[in-house]
């Protein structure tokens, strides 16, 4: 799994390449506790290139989502795979947060 993290303001960009599981997903946290530090509000995560997210994975992003919406943060799912948009439409994460097909 590769993850790119760009800034931009008050926007911070994540594309995750791969998949993020169990044995990776620390990598996905240092991430994360980069743009809790940082000033961005918007969070715009690419999962176009991520063919699957374990319940670990899934578990970061929600409690990184907990804090960074405590602090006026959004996230948006800019771009997600087939397998990523079933996902996180059928945990209804959709209701949390805009997850956009491909």
């Amino acid at each position: 799994m590769n993850i790119e993290l760009n800034f931009n303001e008050k926007v911070a960009s994540m594309k995750i390449d791969g998949i993020l599981n169990s044995e990776n997903a620390h990598l996905l946290q240092e991430k994360l506790s980069e743009v809790m530090k940082s000033d961005a509000l918007l969070l715009e995560l690419d999962l176009f290139d991520c063919r699957n997210i374990s319940s670990t994975g899934i578990g970061k992003i929600l409690l990184f989502y907990k804090d960074f919406i405590s602090r006026g943060g959004e996230i948006e799912v800019v771009r997600s795979s087939n397998s990523v948009y079933e996902l996180f439409t059928m945990l209804k994460l959709n209701q949390l947060f805009t997850v956009n097909l491909g």
